[in-house]
């Protein structure tokens, strides 16, 4: 345990203190790598939009601790296989995660990301043309993760503008997604410490 303190305390020495509350906005494209055994790679639509937003307290430390939620778009189909051959099916899946977020600076504009918790699952799925005969269902699942990167640029005091790679596990459906994102930090309240 005293090496791992080691390090932190040399590197907030000599440094003025501060804390912060960071408001984190991005929004990019999210691939869906499909796990399907009855839905061919050409019959799903798996790059779709994904947005996110984090609030996270920033002490004087490295690390970083706060909230994560967003709305991925994960993929939709338009055909499933079947015995009798291939029908027309359109479905969709999207998702809003509730996360702890944990964030950990490692060089200078250069953050390790990681979440887990709760996730909603929203499935559309309508086995004909007609929108009478679509079915819309919510599933929940608890034990999901997502790891990641971000490379963000200070443009003031206040905000910054970066890059972030997501990677997102839903446990339930065994489902993975990877997303490249833009996004915005602004500093809601910073203050300095003694």
């Amino acid at each position: 345990m005293l090496l791992l303190t080691f390090p932190m305390k040399t590197y907030c020495q000599g440094q003025e203190k501060s804390r912060s509350v960071n408001l984190i906005l991005g929004g990019g494209l999210g691939h869906f790598f499909n796990t399907f055994s009855n839905v061919l790679d050409e019959d799903v639509r798996n790059d779709r939009p994904s947005f996110y937003g984090k609030l996270l307290w920033q002490p004087e430390y490295r690390l970083c601790i706060g909230i994560e939620s967003g709305y991925y778009s994960m993929y939709s189909t338009t055909r499933i296989q079947t015995n009798a051959g291939s029908e027309k099916l359109t479905s969709r899946l999207k998702v809003v995660p509730i996360f702890l977020s944990i964030s950990m600076n490692v060089v200078n504009h250069l953050d390790i990301n990681f979440g887990t918790g709760w996730v909603d699952m929203v499935y559309t799925v309508n086995p004909a043309l007609s929108k009478a005969e679509r079915v819309i269902g919510k599933a929940y699942s608890m034990s999901n993760y997502t790891a990641g990167f971000t490379y963000s640029y200070p443009l003031g005091e206040k905000i910054s503008l970066g890059t972030e790679f997501k990677y997102l596990y839903l446990r339930k459906t065994d489902d993975s997604h990877v997303s490249l994102l833009l996004n915005i930090t602004y500093k809601i309240l910073s203050w300095k410490i003694k």
